[in-house]
């Protein structure tokens, strides 16, 4: 693949692509022939005819374990990822979240790698304005993100903006994008919880148009979201008024909401 020749290498490239849609012991195979690095590196290539099937392929190793994924986190493919994340081609950024959802759901070090590397805006920046297909990607790196990271990254993913776009999202109809998006808002609130901020994140929400959304769900017909939706209402928003009502939320001059530390917070505890 170090030769010039675009056909030959794209066509090496789907063949990498095609080994790596397999068991992390196949993903371990390429590995252990010391292609990854070079994968990362075709990544900067602008050629589509070479972006897509390397995005593929990238995207099925961290697929595997942990071990494979920080293999491409180490090869540089982060760097990359910012201009995938923002290219013209639709399907590009498709691929793109796609390969930063699964990277995601690596530990909580590699979650770390995906925000310094300054994706997560990136990621919102879709949630926010781009189309369906490349929203239903991104709101599972979101989903990944909240799921495995640590209280200060989630706190960090809602100091950026999260919850607008996934109150937003709440009146698609695709079932399956609705059950990841209220996981999504499920993970946000049970991390608020734990730091006693629970009723400024619901505050929030509210204000955002999600706990209406969130109710009319709980009559949806799809099981799963229902069962979701009545969960988050009955576990966030079935309290007495007024709970935590010193931390609700307030706006700085840029519409961005600062959620402050309550009194109940541990010590050099987190704040949203």
């Amino acid at each position: 693949m170090h030769i010039l020749d675009v056909e030959v290498v794209t066509d090496a490239l789907w063949a990498i692509s095609y080994l790596t849609d397999a068991s992390n012991e196949k993903i371990q195979e390429v590995i252990d022939a010391g292609v990854v690095p070079r994968l990362c590196e075709l990544l900067e290539v602008r050629e589509t005819a070479v972006i897509s099937p390397v995005l593929r392929a990238v995207g099925n190793i961290v697929t595997g374990n942990d071990d494979q994924t920080q293999t491409v986190i180490d090869g540089g493919a982060l760097e990359s990822m910012r201009f995938l994340l923002r290219h013209q081609k639709s399907n590009v950024v498709k691929e793109a979240c796609w390969t930063v959802s699964n990277i995601c759901a690596g530990n909580v070090k590699q979650i770390q790698a995906v925000t310094d590397a300054g994706l997560m805006s990136l990621i919102l920046d879709v949630l926010n304005e781009g189309d369906f297909k490349c929203q239903k990607e991104a709101v599972w790196a979101v989903c990944n993100y909240t799921s495995g990271g640590s209280i200060d990254q989630i706190i960090f993913l809602v100091r950026s903006g999260v919850i607008p776009p996934l109150c937003d999202m709440l009146s698609i109809k695709d079932p399956k994008t609705l059950q990841v998006v209220l996981d999504s808002i499920a993970n946000i609130l049970a991390a608020a919880a734990k730091v006693g901020a629970t009723e400024s994140v619901c505050c929030f929400i509210e204000q955002w148009g999600g706990l209406d959304r969130i109710e009319n769900l709980q009559h949806h017909e799809n099981s799963d979201v229902y069962k979701i939706a009545f969960a988050i209402i009955d576990t966030y928003f079935s309290g007495e008024e007024g709970e935590d009502a010193e931390i609700a939320p307030e706006v700085d001059e840029s519409g961005t909401y600062q959620f402050t530390e309550p009194n109940s917070a541990p010590n050099g505890g987190f704040s949203f």
